[in-house]
Order: structure tokens, then sequence, then C-alpha cells
């Protein structure tokens, strides 16, 4: 079968996902252990799929950053980049030229400065909740312009060993110009049924499934059960935090395509579980810590990174 089920699956899932998860909230609440805001994040978490905390990375942790992305062209080699502008769906190595196009991945790896960003105490502190234990980064992707994608829920392409352990940040390093292809979402859609693919499971197969069905289809049982079209003009210093199977996208862009919309998304999944690469890249299954709550794993780089910069190790970056 492909396409939605009301079949249940065996699948684990975050207590936030769970037919009780407002009953679970309100037994956390008691026991005094967090504040009245951060219950009331879980709680819209819960509902809608999503929670947004306005201005909140402090503009001088995401200038260090800012700072470091357009310098990562004195480092030739050690960032993987996408080749958009040669019409190359491959990830190469970083050059020696400037840019302000391509999109830049796990920059947590080389730079603190993005480990500043990612791991901030509000996202680790409200993950750790959600995840009942420690906060892994496993992917993080720096969009210098919308790369115009298009609605899907990140199970169908982000993999973890559990699909519903997962969760993702959406971080405005610059204020979002209207019509430059914005962040965009179904509210309360992370409670649709399962999509599945020909494979049986939440994951898709590029070379496998129609891609242009699911994006329909997704569309249609959003509509059809009146789920609003919500578009998030943010401004710098914005977290949009979103659970797994939240439907949204970049919203159709309608300025020039380099038009500027700098913002970096990262994905997490607790400790219980694991990225999906760790079942067949042994040498990719480095976790290395970052603090008490939190940690980071690659699948470009062979970590840990003994507090030196590393260059980019994977079948999947040109130049390798």
């Amino acid at each position: 079968m492909v396409g939605f089920t009301d079949k249940p699956l065996p699948l684990r899932t975050l207590w936030t996902d769970s037919p009780d998860a407002t009953q679970q909230l309100a037994a956390r609440r008691a026991d005094g252990l967090m504040t009245e805001a951060e219950s009331a994040d879980l709680a819209h978490f819960i509902e809608h799929g999503w929670v947004l905390w306005p201005n909140t990375i402090e503009h001088d942790l995401i200038d260090a950053f800012v700072r470091d992305i357009r310098m990562t062209h004195h480092h030739q080699g050690m960032f993987a980049r996408t080749n958009h502008r040669r019409g190359s769906g491959t990830l190469v190595l970083s050059d020696d030229q400037p840019d302000r196009f391509e999109s830049l991945f796990d920059l947590y790896v080389n730079l603190p400065s993005s480990r500043a960003v990612c791991f901030h105490p509000r996202i680790t502190r409200f993950l750790s909740r959600v995840f009942d234990g420690r906060v892994i980064a496993f992917q993080q992707l720096l969009f210098q312009r919308s790369n115009g994608q298009r609605l899907h829920q990140d199970t169908s392409v982000v993999a973890v060993q559990d699909p519903l352990l997962l969760a993702a940040s959406w971080i405005a390093l610059e204020d979002v110009a209207e019509g430059s292809g914005k962040l965009a979402y179904y509210d309360r859609s992370h409670k649709l049924p399962h999509y599945l693919f020909k494979s049986g499971d939440k994951h898709k197969r590029p070379k496998e499934d129609d891609d242009a069905r699911y994006i329909a289809e997704l569309r249609k049982a959003c509509e059809h059960r009146g789920l609003e079209y919500r578009r998030f003009l943010a401004r710098k210093g914005d977290v949009f935090m979103w659970a797994a199977d939240l439907v949204h996208c970049s919203h159709p862009r309608r300025l020039p395509e380099d038009t500027s919309r700098l913002s970096c998304v990262t994905h997490y999944c607790p400790a219980s579980t694991s990225p999906y690469w760790f079942r067949h890249h042994p040498e990719k299954r480095g976790i290395e810590p970052h603090d008490m709550v939190s940690a980071f794993a690659s699948n470009l780089y062979t970590l840990p990174t003994e507090g030196r910069m590393l260059r980019p190790e994977s079948e999947r970056v040109k130049g390798n």
C-alpha cells in the first residue's frame, strides 16, 4: 500500500505524540520542576506540532555565527555544500571563493558558533523534556537562501532508527523578506495518519517513490481536515521548533532566487535511538558531547573532532 493508513503501526513515539500526552503533561507539571512557560510550550507542541519563540537567540551569538559562515572560504575543503549553481544535486567540498548562495551542512562540527546557536539553552532544555533525555543533533542545514523545499514531513526525508523520535529547529539568522521563500506549515498536521511509501515504511526512496503523488496527497489530506496553512515571516533570533510529522515547506519564492534568507535548520533525536546511517557506516557512529544534556553526530565527518577542524569524509561529497 502507498498512501495514508489508519492501521496502527508498531512505532515508538515521543511522549508528546502519545494519545494521553495532555494527561502526561499534567502529571509532569505536578513534580514542580517546570515553569508555567515551559508547560505552556509543551502543551502547544502537543496540540499543534510546533512552538515559536520570538527573538530568542541573542544577536551577538547570531552575529558570531554569521561571521564564521562568511569566512568558510578561508578553510577550503573543510565544509560540505550544495552545488545548485551548476544544477547538480551532489554535495561538493567548499572552495576558496566567497559564496552567499549554496547551503552548508553540519557546521556544528567545525564551528563552535554554530553549536552556541543550535544548542541554545532554551532549545536543549525544551528538547530534553520532549526526549526525556540527552539531545543529539545529527544533521544541520545552513540555508543562505530558500531552497524551495516542497511540502513534506521530516519522517519522509530525515531517517532515524525510530522515525518518530525526531524534532527540528529553524532559526532565523536575519530578518526574512516577504517573497523570499518563507517557512510555511500546516497547523496540527503532525496528527495526520501515517503515510507509507512502497517499502512499507515512512521513509521515501527517491528512485522508487512518486514525489508528486506524495505532495498532492499531503496537501489534500491537510485541506480535507481544514488544517490552517501558515506562513512564518521570521525576524532575526526567532526560533521555530516542530515535531517529526508536521507538514511544512518553503513557501513559493517571488523574489529572485539569490535573495538572502539566512537561516539554520537542525534535526535532533534522543539518545534512546540513533541516526539511520549508524546501521551501515560504523566509522560514522561517533557522538561528540557538547554539554551535559546535548551532543552531535554527522554522517559527513568522522568524529570526534578532538578540538580541531575536520574535513568531510563521505562518499556523498564529491572530491573525497
